[in-house]
């Protein structure tokens, strides 16, 4: 595909195509604005994109089509009502756009965009509005939000701050001629999916006294029918990408039922909830079972088991990883150092994945040899040098923890043999690092590129990395062991 071209054209109508199409349709639309793709690329991208839920009859709809003008609520805490502010966090999700920030959305009340504003809350207010972004990016998209200026995300790393400015909207603005007070709720619908506009009313808590009101009892309705879906979704789908896509399933396949205007929050829900909890899912959470740990094996993925690992390593070696792999060799090499040749590179790239000398083995080979012939070209090495010492560091974590995981994937022994978390756990680092990688060849954003933060993260991953390696490593000793029998001899 000519990448920026196509790009634009992809994003412009995932983000604004509201009715259901098939490959056939976004095909036509890509060739018919200039693109040269294939139906097989346009099919893969399809299936692989996050911005697309693929339906029965081959066809799929955009998150833009399915959330743009679905309701959903929150109710103000009372610190919030007290600061007269509201914060958003995780209180859109998934109905906006899930790789923008909640300090990016546009509040529009009675026709007007509402401006945002910074305001001091407390730690524990952040991290509860937050908490459904998972463990291990709360504290990132708290700290990273444009109205903290002054608490950087390196200084966090023993003791988190009493309190925090965060961007937040002023309920006397939002709601002119109405006083919020602690009960009432705010009702939203996402007006504009593309520019992340979301229109918000204020619903007064209509329950007085002993009397329990109608829309109260609808709403605890709700919360059951959430708990049982949810349920039903985690056999389904199992944990997911993350607890974002568990909502954006839960919210496309009841989206009928659950986005009315008595509707509930997650965030509510989670704290009544005695069968639906956080729990851990190696270095992150997910929302699970209350009384049971999230397997990496289950119900959703337990038919292709044997070959799951094997998949994700594949799927993880995007063309970016590679010139991650040969830009570093580079930068070794203009230093002086010893750097391997190109056949101990693949060797590198692909433990225990290909025969030496075999035709995939030459053909991997080969186009690395073109790939290295272009990068060497235009390498430089002073424009290379900011991230140069980052990418060794996670080309190095990253060869290890792909070398474990191959022997794990080729071992041919089924996935739900070896301990569950740590394989969790193990997968996670490897998707982390592919994406720092990929992250690290961006030329785009390479003088933006947060090294001190990342040099962190990394750190956390190599010590995480040590301490499961050894659990898996016996795991795949006892696995062979087991995988052969003795034979005696009858007396």
């Amino acid at each position: 595909m000519d990448n920026i071209k196509t790009s634009s054209l992809i994003a412009q109508f995932l983000k604004s195509q509201f009715e259901t199409f098939t490959v056939k349709d976004f095909y036509t639309y890509l060739r018919k604005h200039g693109s040269k793709v294939t139906k097989m690329q346009v099919a893969d991208l399809l299936y692989s994109s996050d911005y697309v839920f693929p339906l029965i009859n081959q066809e799929f709809i955009t998150r833009a089509g399915v959330f743009t003008g679905r309701w959903f609520s929150f109710a103000p805490s009372k610190e919030e009502i007290k600061k007269n502010h509201i914060i958003l966090g995780h209180r859109c999700m998934p109905f906006v756009n899930q790789d923008v920030n909640p300090d990016s959305y546009q509040l529009l009340s009675d026709g007007k965009i509402i401006e945002s504003e910074a305001q001091s809350f407390s730690m524990n207010q952040a991290l509860d509005t937050f908490a459904l972004f998972g463990e291990g990016y709360v504290i990132p998209y708290i700290l990273n939000d444009k109205a903290n200026t002054s608490i950087p995300l390196t200084s966090v790393q023993y003791n988190l701050p009493l309190a925090v400015d965060l961007t937040s909207w002023p309920l006397d603005k939002l709601f002119e001629n109405q006083k919020v007070e602690f009960g009432d709720r705010i009702l939203c619908r996402v007006s504009d999916w593309n520019n992340n506009i979301i229109e918000v009313f204020l619903q007064k808590n209509d329950t007085s006294g002993f009397m329990v009101s109608a829309s109260a009892i609808k709403r605890e309705e709700w919360y059951s029918q959430v708990e049982e879906a949810l349920l039903a979704g985690f056999e389904k789908h199992g944990p997911a990408a993350s607890i974002e896509s568990q909502l954006a399933f839960l919210f496309l396949e009841n989206q009928e039922t659950l986005c009315s205007k008595n509707c509930g929050s997650i965030e509510e829900f989670i704290v009544t909830s005695k069968k639906v909890k956080f729990q851990p899912y190696g270095l992150e959470t997910r929302l699970w079972n209350a009384d049971s740990v999230v397997p990496y094996i289950g119900n959703w993925n337990n038919h292709a088991k044997k070959d799951l690992i094997m998949s994700e390593i594949a799927m993880m070696f995007t063309p970016s990883v590679i010139d991650a792999f040969i830009e570093n060799l580079l930068y070794q090499e203009s230093c002086g150092k010893s750097v391997p040749t190109l056949n101990e590179l693949v060797d590198s790239i692909f433990p225990n994945v290909l025969a030496e000398g075999s035709l995939e083995w030459k053909f991997v080979l080969l186009n690395l040899e073109k790939r290295f012939d272009i990068l060497k070209k235009a390498y430089n090495s002073f424009r290379d040098y900011p991230v140069a010492e980052i990418r060794k560091r996670c080309v190095d974590v990253f060869s290890q923890v792909s070398q474990l995981l191959c022997e794990i994937g080729s071992s041919e022994v089924s996935a739900d043999n070896f301990p569950q978390q740590e394989l969790v756990v193990l997968t996670q680092l490897y998707g982390h690092l592919a994406r720092l990688l990929e992250e690290v060849e961006n030329d785009y954003t390479r003088d933006l590129f947060p090294a001190d933060d990342v040099a962190l993260s990394l750190e956390g991953m190599e010590d995480t990395f040590y301490e499961i390696r050894g659990i898996l490593k016996k795991a795949v000793e006892d696995n062979r062991s087991r995988g052969y029998e003795l034979v005696t001899e009858k007396e």
